[in-house]
């Protein structure tokens, strides 16, 4: 359920002490000449969005070719699949770090290619967490609740701001506390991604909350919020 107020971060594991590594520490990666293989092996500060960027295939894939895997917890020397044919070798710098800590309210929600990856990966794993199971426009609606929040200048301007915010030391959405926005998103959650940042037919417009009235507790603030619309189990309000 969504909190009031206000579209990778993984970790890897050696396999005697776990060494934590942060998507988002800006870091170097340099991948080898894929035509001359068809599998690469994670090494130190890798996650799968990394891979994905630099051999410029989709994380949808690279997660299908790997279903063996765990993403949260690949162990350093892992072979993976990779869904390509031929690509040359690339070097790039992880500086998702900037782009997913930015909360100016005076920017706006043009961004670059970069940022909308960033952006779509948040709201994809958000809208599974928080969605998935439902209806699809159900999913879409999730994601616009994001959506109208990065709008407003009085929130967060990107995906990850909006989702991991904290008001008051309490998080806005329980998934991001209890794990599951860490979890491979379904792919109806990729679809309502998508439709989310490409299309912005905003099925509940100036809705900043949304929640499940079989699952709220009759005391929570959120009955109080005048309601906009009801779709599938989610009642989204102002």
């Amino acid at each position: 359920m969504l909190k009031k107020q206000f579209l990778k971060k993984r970790t890897l594991q050696i396999a005697a002490p776990v060494v934590a590594v942060s998507f988002f520490a800006a870091t170097h990666m340099t991948v080898a000449h894929a035509d001359t293989m068809s599998t690469y092996t994670v090494q130190a500060g890798d996650t799968l969005w990394k891979i994905s960027q630099a051999y410029h295939i989709s994380l949808a894939s690279l997660e299908a070719a790997n279903p063996q895997v765990t993403p949260r917890d690949m162990l350093i020397g892992t072979v993976l699949n990779l869904p390509v044919s031929s690509r040359t070798s690339s070097s790039i710098v992880a500086n998702t770090n900037q782009i997913n800590s930015s909360s100016s309210p005076t920017a706006n929600a043009d961004y670059s290619e970069a940022t909308y990856n960033s952006n779509l990966y948040w709201l994809a794993h958000l809208i599974s967490a928080e969605a998935q199971g439902t209806p699809l426009n159900a999913q879409i609606a999730v994601g616009d609740v994001v959506w109208n929040r990065m709008k407003n200048p009085d929130y967060p301007n990107t995906a990850y701001g909006v989702i991991f915010q904290k008001t008051n030391g309490y998080a806005q959405f329980t998934c991001t506390t209890n794990g599951f926005i860490y979890q491979t998103p379904v792919a109806s959650a990729w679809t309502a991604a998508e439709d989310v940042l490409d299309n912005h037919e905003n099925l509940v417009p100036n809705a900043y909350v949304f929640y499940n009235p079989s699952k709220t507790a009759s005391n929570s603030w959120v009955w109080d919020q005048p309601t906009i619309e009801q779709i599938g189990p989610f009642i989204f309000a102002q």
